[in-house]
């Protein structure tokens, strides 16, 4: 991270970190931004995506500064059910505009955006701008009452206005400013309607939007990541894909096994491993991902390119990945994160120090609290994701196991993923979180499986473990050795009442 961006980071933690939107600034200083409001966004016609990053895009022009954004929802259309699904979201904004000013912006934003004046109330809208609270302001005017008289019974808003800032955020001297009060009562709401909990189902779901797939469900059951390494030296099971062909039959045995996705990587991240040139890394995935992108038993499967190379990413992408997962969390590669932004792709961030040449060393493995460190890290890594102008619906955030840490650090992560969550703020509390034991070193000092191949039972119980403390996706290398693990693990959380975002 430059310098640049580190004291632009600083400043905008100080002030509860706000998300700087990629878009040509507004004249008014922070001070002229006195009012803080949320601001629920939906849509369900056209490209319902595009349409609400393109309404956020406008909101700068207007004197509406976005300081944060939530998960992205899909759910089922309320009241006129005869429509499409909605997507929708939410952002915390500053502006120095009167409650009926905004207003007024936000409806011509609507209008620019497509969206025609009368029609059916509550019916299909390529965009739906709402004030849910403006302050602590409460009142009722002709066309404009605040907070939004039906908050209290849409789930689909409670949500992403929840995501704005975690429960134990808000106080007196919350970033949330003078609409604190506002949220807590929505949290309270939220808690009594399920939270969490209450996710996952086909009437309200967070999502993440895959190019050429569409919105992929990863609440309601744990994701399986399946490893498809095309490397001649990987720690694990390098040079067993010797051709694109056996590449694709592992990565169709893979999805017969219950992999959710497929994780492809040309360049092997094992700790002492030599850092080879992007052109290497592309000339051994390219083939192999445009080759999973075009076979007929793999469509609508997902592919993720494991990279730390911006223009592997941008290659990888345009020959058919899906998501980009970088161990680096955009540290070794300055230009990953714009572009990632500029791709519009899912985006693994994970956590480590150093690189895999020198993340064993004891600088590198030393935390005073292995948990909180890696939470505050990862909390670092996602604002500067965002600040670059990653969506945070995009983001899937990695504590990185084995990376960076003793065997010791490394259990205590899996068994203290909810410590690690603790740490996360905004909407980074509830995202997505992959976790990735598989065989690594740590399981063959406790099992005294010396061959990683043989790690494979323990492999099992880790990615269990790592469910039950809250992960939504593990990433394995033997799916189908996994698989049955994850599935009881998901059941028994089921059982006790326990949401999958933890």
């Amino acid at each position: 991270m430059n310098g640049t961006l580190r004291r632009s980071l600083q400043r905008t933690k100080r002030a509860g970190w706000h998300l700087v939107l990629r878009c040509k600034a507004t004249s008014a200083t922070t001070a002229d931004l006195a009012h803080t409001a949320a601001i629920a966004v939906g849509a369900n016609l056209g490209d319902r995506v595009s349409n609400i990053v393109e309404a956020l895009k406008l909101l700068p022009a207007h004197g509406i500064e976005v300081v944060r954004q939530s998960r992205l929802y899909e759910s089922a259309p309320a009241y006129v059910t005869d429509q499409p699904r909605f997507l929708n979201a939410a952002v915390a904004v500053r502006t120095s505009l009167q409650p009926r000013q905004l207003l007024r912006a936000l409806k011509q934003i609507e209008a620019d955006l497509g969206r025609k004046a009368g029609g059916l109330r509550w019916g299909p809208r390529p965009l739906d701008l709402d004030i849910i609270f403006y302050d602590n302001i409460t009142s009722e005017e002709e066309g404009l009452a605040i907070p939004h008289p039906r908050w209290h019974e849409r789930s689909f808003v409670q949500a992403p206005v929840a995501d704005l800032y975690a429960a134990s955020e808000l106080g007196s001297s919350s970033a949330a400013g003078r609409m604190a009060g506002h949220l807590e009562q929505l949290h309270a709401r939220w808690a009594q309607m399920g939270g969490e909990r209450s996710l996952g189902s086909t009437d309200l779901g967070c999502v993440l939007p895959l190019p050429g797939i569409g919105m992929w469900p990863w609440q309601g059951r744990s994701q399986i990541m399946g490893i498809l390494n095309v490397t001649p030296d990987s720690f694990s099971d390098g040079g067993q894909l010797p051709s694109v062909e056996a590449a694709v039959s592992t990565a169709q045995e893979m999805v017969a096994c219950g992999a959710d996705m497929l994780d492809i990587g040309g360049q092997s991240t094992r700790p002492g491993a030599e850092k080879l040139p992007p052109e290497v890394e592309l000339q051994r995935v390219l083939p192999v991902i445009r080759a999973l992108s075009q076979d007929e038993a793999l469509q609508g499967v997902p592919l993720s390119i494991d990279t730390f190379y911006a223009e592997v990413a941008r290659e990888a992408v345009a020959a058919g990945a899906h998501i980009v997962n970088d161990v680096s969390g955009g540290s070794l590669d300055p230009a990953m994160h714009q572009e990632v932004a500029h791709l519009g792709v899912p985006y693994v961030l994970m956590h480590m120090r150093g690189d895999p040449g020198t993340m064993s060393s004891r600088e590198h493995t030393t935390y005073a609290d292995v948990c909180m460190d890696v939470g505050d890290a990862l909390q670092a890594s996602a604002e500067a994701a965002t600040y670059a102008g990653i969506e945070p619906w995009r983001l899937i955030l990695d504590p990185g196991i084995g990376f960076a840490k003793t065997a010791e650090g490394n259990c205590q992560l899996i068994g203290g993923l909810d410590r690690v969550r603790a740490q996360l703020k905004g909407p980074f509390h509830n995202a997505p979180l992959l976790v990735g034991p598989s065989r690594k070193g740590f399981l063959g000092k406790i099992t005294g499986h010396k061959e990683a191949k043989d790690r494979d039972k323990a492999s099992a119980a880790a990615a269990a473990l790592c469910v039950a403390h809250g992960a939504h996706i593990v990433r394995v290398h033997n799916v189908e050795a996994v698989r049955d693990a994850v599935r009881v693990a998901d059941a028994i959380a089921a059982s006790l009442g326990k949401p999958y975002s933890m």
